[in-house]
């Protein structure tokens, strides 16, 4: 009886796991450069969108980050022009803070004005999240860091290999989830890829999700209602629903090259940067 149980159990966990919804393109922005990362602000009710536009390392001046309606309007495209290569986005308070090659922007949303913090000896940054204190958490992929800006200074607030070159944060309660690339060997390919870890934001310890099986190659992470979280696979271009437990539940391949998406979940919009297509999906979920 207790085999019968356990088997009925794990039928029924299986059933609700597969359980999808429905998923379909709403509008497309076309014409942008190497797009990566999307972020709404709802102040300005406007969705910021950064394309590295080049190399992703070279400080050529290229990158440009693009102001773009709800509805799927290009606002303006070059909103802000002459960053390097901009990658990770977010919003606090008046202000969007950019990570770049080698320092992290903080633009005022209301007059363009911008400053910058500078990163020394920097790897590959990439995505930013920051705390309800107004605390700055950054990923470097390449040198296994996690860069924070606390009263106006940034320094290396956690650097580990167990933290499998970090790619998009996401602050949950007093930890800092990260959606990890994988163990690098070459570039940016893997021996192993990523998956999502924690780390306590008061002790700075890496705690590890129940699962601790690599799921993909990735980018970036938000809510996803009380389904836990979902995640872009950049290398084979799938959208993850991924459980609290760590989990893979869903799968939706979308485009290679999906990087940092944003959710707008008061219009059921999933955002995601095509980097390799050059354009702002916006995905329609129920």
């Amino acid at each position: 009886m207790k085999n019968f149980l356990l088997r009925f159990l794990f039928i029924i966990l299986i059933f609700n796991c597969s359980k999808s919804y429905s998923f379909q393109i709403k509008w497309v922005i076309d014409g942008l450069n190497e797009p990566e990362s999307a972020v709404y602000d709802k102040n300005t009710n406007a969705i910021y969108v950064s394309s590295i536009n080049g190399d992703p390392l070279q400080l050529d001046k290229n990158g440009y980050i693009s102001k773009i309606s709800v509805n799927g309007q290009i606002l303006e495209k070059k909103w802000i022009s002459g960053l390097d290569a901009p990658k990770g986005l977010a919003v606090f308070k008046k202000f969007l803070y950019v990570s770049d090659v080698n320092k992290v922007w903080k633009i005022s949303l209301e007059d363009k004005k911008k400053e910058f913090f500078s990163v020394n000896d920097p790897g590959f940054l990439n995505d930013i999240a920051i705390d309800k204190n107004g605390d700055i958490y950054i990923s470097d992929m390449f040198k296994n860091r996690i860069y924070r800006i606390k009263n106006n200074k940034l320094s290396i607030w956690k650097q580990s290999k167990l933290l499998d070159s970090p790619n998009g944060l996401l602050i949950e309660g007093n930890f800092l989830i990260i959606a990890s690339w994988g163990k690098i060997k070459d570039g940016f390919k893997t021996l192993v890829k990523g998956k999502l870890i924690k780390v306590n934001l008061k002790t700075r310890e890496i705690k590890k999700f129940f699962s601790t099986r690599p799921v993909g190659n990735l980018d970036g992470i938000v809510f996803n209602k009380n389904m836990g979280y979902l995640v872009t696979d950049w290398v084979s271009g799938k959208l993850l629903t991924i459980d609290k437990k760590g989990i893979v539940i869903n799968s939706k391949n979308v485009n290679k090259g999906s990087a940092d998406l944003e959710i707008l979940m008061h219009k059921d919009l999933i955002l995601i940067p095509m980097m390799q297509n050059n354009n702002l999906s916006a995905f329609k979920i129920n």
